[in-house]
């Protein structure tokens, strides 16, 4: 069953860093130390626990169509929810984010206790007409390919690659966790099909391994920090 998604009627915070996409069903650890952020983290703390959400802003490098504010940020954010934290005695926090949800960013709000807030609205996942059998062959698909890609790391992703999950959260979780181009993570992260997003991943998975055949991937588990 998915997740209750937060009233974003108030705005969401926005968490932004270069390189980052927070896809739904992943999780990302997080170092934040910065004080600006430090308040984001009390103030969102300070909420019912189902409203411990921020979003991550994926920092762009020149404004855009599909770019707001100064520095300017992707409009396509994912949601996270804080599963879990510690703060240092000098008041840093150590978390993880559980991405629950695509949000669209729209305008952006006046800054709340030196960080930033957008208006947003939810961006859900599209399912096509086509017969089931369609997203089962895709997610087959998928699944060979990233077992193709990972090889020994393979076992780290039995869950990834868990013939339970539904094609909207396969393609979500690679894309969260294997190291695909930031430009490519942003377009999905924008591509609400879920057919269409998981026939991208098939397409960018196979380059991969036309440009790399014999050589294994090593996906990253080092906390982003602000």
């Amino acid at each position: 069953m998915d997740e209750p998604l937060p009233n974003l009627s108030h705005g969401i915070p926005v968490f932004p860093l270069p390189g980052i996409t927070l896809f739904p069903h992943t999780h990302l650890p997080l170092h934040i130390f910065e004080e600006r952020y430090r308040n984001l983290m009390e103030d969102t703390l300070r909420k019912p626990d189902s409203e411990h959400c921020f979003a991550m802003g994926s920092i762009l490098d020149a404004p855009g169509p599909a770019a707001l504010g100064d520095p300017p940020v992707s409009v396509f954010a994912g949601v996270g929810r804080i599963t879990e934290y510690s703060r240092t005695p000098d008041g840093r926090f150590m978390l993880v984010l559980h991405g629950i949800g695509r949000v669209r960013l729209a305008d952006e709000r006046p800054l709340c206790n030196g960080y930033r807030v957008f208006n947003a609205e939810w961006l859900k996942d599209f399912h096509t007409s086509h017969e089931p059998s369609w997203e089962g062959n895709l997610g087959l698909e998928l699944k060979t390919l990233a077992v193709a890609l990972l090889r020994e790391q393979a076992e780290k992703f039995r869950r990834v690659l868990s013939d339970s999950l539904e094609l909207g959260p396969l393609t979500d979780m690679l894309c969260g966790y294997l190291p695909f181009p930031p430009d490519f993570k942003l377009e999905q992260m924008a591509t609400a099909n879920v057919i269409e997003r998981a026939a991208a991943t098939i397409s960018q998975l196979e380059r991969m391994l036309s440009e790399a055949p014999s050589k294994p991937i090593h996906p990253d588990d080092a906390p982003a920090e602000n």
